[in-house]
């Protein structure tokens, strides 16, 4: 465990695989209010384009624009939030993170108050993102990453030190039946003499989702057992001990 935790943002999200209607999200959005006083509606933009043959074999295009509005509920200091689509309810904690019994027990709890509005809908995708940003301490122009991160990308000497660098995995993993999105990159530093590092892990379920609770949570806490190994083999011990690792 760590006494200061690296993570910015925590996410868990359920999709379902049909849209809910006005009279769904306003029956969810009167029971969030309860505990979420801050309530902020989000309008989402989709764009589209169809490219097909025209007269005279000339190309025609033809652009659409949709969109859909979202609500994102918030605590008074927007740590605590949650957003609700038409296609996905999604419980979001911000940094400090509190730990993980309580971001999972505030988790249970809004599903729960979503289930009993919704009453059963077919869930396609369940998934848990975690964006953890480390802070390395820079005692010159050159910060050397790779004695912190075992994520980095490699280029031949000739070319220099890296200045910065954006790096995705994708990695289909059989024995969850769950698929692993691992991004890294250098990002600006909020602090002083430091570069700043992200390491952001998106697993989900697209296939075989359960659809009861005892087996959504189960789930769950599997794909958090794997984020932490996840974790772990991407960071080394000279990073462990900027978050104060205590075993």
């Amino acid at each position: 465990m760590y006494v200061h935790p690296p993570i910015t943002e925590a996410v868990i999200g359920i999709s379902f695989a049909e849209p809910l209607s006005e009279t769904d999200l306003l029956s969810i959005k009167e029971k969030l209010s309860a505990n979420y006083p801050l309530h902020q509606p989000v309008e989402n933009l989709h764009l589209s384009f169809q490219i097909g043959a025209g007269k005279g074999n000339k190309k025609t295009a033809n652009a659409e624009v949709a969109s859909d509005i979202a609500h994102r509920f918030g605590t008074p200091d927007m740590s605590e939030l949650v957003v609700l689509g038409r296609g996905s309810v999604v419980v979001s904690q911000m940094a400090p993170y509190p730990g993980w019994d309580q971001f999972y027990a505030r988790f249970v709890r809004d599903w729960k108050m979503v289930r009993r509005a919704l009453g059963f809908r077919l869930i396609s995708r369940i998934g848990m993102r975690y964006i953890n940003r480390i802070d390395i301490p820079a005692k010159g122009p050159v910060v050397n990453h790779e004695s912190y991160l075992n994520l980095y990308p490699r280029v031949t000497e000739k070319y220099g030190p890296l200045n910065a660098y954006a790096i995705q995995a994708e990695v289909f993993m059989e024995d969850m039946n769950c698929k692993l999105i691992l991004n890294s990159a250098a990002v600006p530093s909020p602090l002083l003499h430091t570069a700043s590092f992200l390491i952001d892990q998106d697993i989900s379920r697209e296939s075989n989702v359960p659809q009861k609770d005892e087996g959504i949570f189960a789930l769950i806490a599997e794909i958090r057992t794997r984020k932490n190994e996840v974790f772990e083999s991407s960071v080394t011990d000279e990073a462990r001990r900027l978050f104060n690792y205590v075993g």
